[in-house]
């Protein structure tokens, strides 16, 4: 219920919900009208999402969606590393002598979430760039504590067009220093 809600949340919808005791539960979902354009070609999503064939690291617990993400980054020019979760994702950056531009993260996966992750690949390869994505809305993961609301963040579900434009963004910024430095 909490990814339908933020889904719903994400695209300026809202949920009611009717209960009744021996009569049961309805959900009512309302979505704002779209007059039928593909969001891409409305907000100029698809300009400037070509890779230079950075490296990115892949970290997605859900086949489905990694596959999705795979293949759109692969589309659009990126060199695509992968992991369904933390520690896999800890074992293929120890075995991958090159550079590492970016973490591609989900923020909740079993055992290990993409905060923990990101600090100790940002341990060992400190000018890594990190953007989460997750299926549940920013403010929630924010206000769990999970990851701060000034990071890069995406929310699921995304399109291809739209997650290489996020990336590319990304890559864009300039890594803050670290602390003291």
């Amino acid at each position: 219920m909490a990814t339908v809600y933020g889904i719903i949340k994400q695209s300026d919808g809202w949920i009611d919900v009717r209960s009744e005791v021996g009569v049961g539960t309805s959900f009512m979902v309302y979505l704002p009208r779209m007059d039928g354009r593909p969001l891409e070609e409305e907000n100029g999503i698809a300009a400037a999402t070509e890779g230079g064939g950075e490296t990115i690291l892949l970290v997605e617990d859900q086949e489905a969606v990694r596959s999705l993400a795979k293949a759109a980054l692969r589309q659009h020019g990126y060199h695509v590393l992968e992991a369904l979760d933390g520690a896999e994702a800890i074992d293929v950056a120890k075995r991958y002598s090159g550079e590492i531009h970016l973490l591609l993260t989900d923020v909740v996966m079993p055992g290990m979430n993409g905060k923990e992750l990101s600090e100790r690949l940002i341990a060992t390869r400190p000018g890594l760039k990190v953007l989460f994505v997750s299926g549940y809305t920013g403010n929630v993961i924010a206000h769990g504590g999970v990851i701060d609301h000034d990071i890069a963040y995406m929310g699921k579900p995304f399109s291809p067009d739209g997650l290489a434009a996020k990336v590319r963004k990304v890559l864009a910024t300039r890594v803050k220093p670290a602390a003291g430095a």
